[in-house]
């Protein structure tokens, strides 16, 4: 049986309360991507928030996901790894991808059209499935297969290998700088295309999401999640620390230096300090402060990927709850935060009851 591994579960706790967090915010700061609801208070003090967020939470979650793939496939086999992973992401795309959203896009955008020819012709054939957050689960998907059939054509497995230490963290950082800034070239953040007309990818961050789901792979192997040593994080946390308060400063003043260097390009280049920062000096902390059972990881652990597929759906009805409300942008971010990752855990732990959810979320 596989290590349980706590402070891990704590993290990931931790990474979906960022998420719902993240979307909470969308209607009351400078977030650059597109969100169904437009509240007409905003405050730019929340663009150091999505800045960071965007920097490494979802990259944090590929890098865990990778970390456990070979394990599950070795435990289970190539036909069961498959088919489990067809049914624990594939159904839940399905469901939601394309019959939920399916449904609220005929209702917002298919006025006057008979529902059938909007649903089958316009949404799916048309090729204009909304993934929304489930873009990530897409990607797993996609991803574990990939791995399986590498495996089952007789691929090399990923070697044992030691943990990292600070040269190769910087020669990582490094290299994921350079690729970055080159992708970035033509496709910015918050620019997404569809591959076949169906995979969403945001190309400025694919490099990221790539190489640490295949980091997480090999760390998995080598188990550095346990084995690496606590210097990495007290190190790189506070180098990305610094990195990231530079690049809010420079942000203020983009106006005036803008004759003088373009800010997209260098963050392209600087944000894969604050990623390996974020990512070594959380797994640090948890792993310090998080190691021990108790009853409030053993309920909350479970309802994390649960929490991902839902949270979309409370947070945008709280956006349009709290529409008329007449507060400030920071207190409607504050209460609709709260209340989407409490009602999003309550109403996950409600629907686990039912048997064929539970297998499935």
């Amino acid at each position: 049986m596989a290590e349980r591994l706590v402070y891990v579960e704590w993290l990931r706790v931790f990474l979906i309360c960022s998420v719902v967090a993240h979307h909470a915010a969308q209607p009351y700061g400078p977030t650059g991507g597109a969100w169904p609801v437009d509240d007409p208070v905003s405050s730019d003090l929340l663009r150091p928030f999505f800045i960071v967020n965007a920097a490494y939470f979802m990259g944090f979650f590929f890098l865990i996901s990778g970390y456990f793939l070979a394990a599950s496939y070795d435990r289970k086999g190539g036909a069961a790894f498959v088919t489990s992973r067809l049914i624990r992401l594939g159904v839940p795309l399905v469901v939601f991808g394309v019959i939920v959203n399916g449904v609220v896009g005929w209702a917002i955008y298919g006025a006057g059209k008979e529902f059938v020819a909007f649903f089958v012709w316009e949404y799916v054939l048309g090729r204009t499935v909304e993934w929304g957050p489930l873009w990530f689960i897409l990607h797993l998907l996609i991803y574990a297969l990939l791995y399986a059939a590498w495996r089952g054509l007789g691929g090399p497995d990923v070697p044992r290998l030691p943990p990292p230490g600070h040269r190769t963290v910087l020669g990582y950082i490094l290299m994921l700088g350079a690729v970055t800034f080159l992708v970035r070239q033509a496709y910015p953040i918050d620019v997404w295309i569809r591959i076949f007309g169906v995979v969403p990818v945001e190309l400025a961050h694919l490099p990221q999401y790539l190489s640490l789901f295949v980091i997480g792979i090999a760390a998995g192997r080598g188990g550095w999640f346990t084995e690496i040593g606590p210097s990495l994080g007290l190190v790189w946390f506070p180098i990305g620390l610094v990195v990231f308060t530079c690049a809010v400063l420079l942000n203020a003043q983009a106006a005036q230096l803008s004759a003088w260097v373009d800010l997209r390009a260098l963050w392209g280049v600087l944000e894969g300090f604050v990623c390996v920062g974020m990512i070594l000096g959380l797994l640090t902390l948890f792993r310090r402060m998080l190691a021990a059972p108790g009853p409030w990881i053993s309920a909350l652990q479970g309802q994390v990927y649960g929490v991902y597929l839902i949270h979309v759906y409370v947070v945008v009805g709280l956006h349009f709850a709290f529409l008329a409300v007449g507060w400030q942008a920071l207190t409607k971010f504050g209460v609709v935060t709260v209340l989407s990752i409490v009602l999003s855990f309550t109403l996950v732990a409600a629907l686990q009851r039912i048997p064929v959810v539970r297998a499935v979320m």
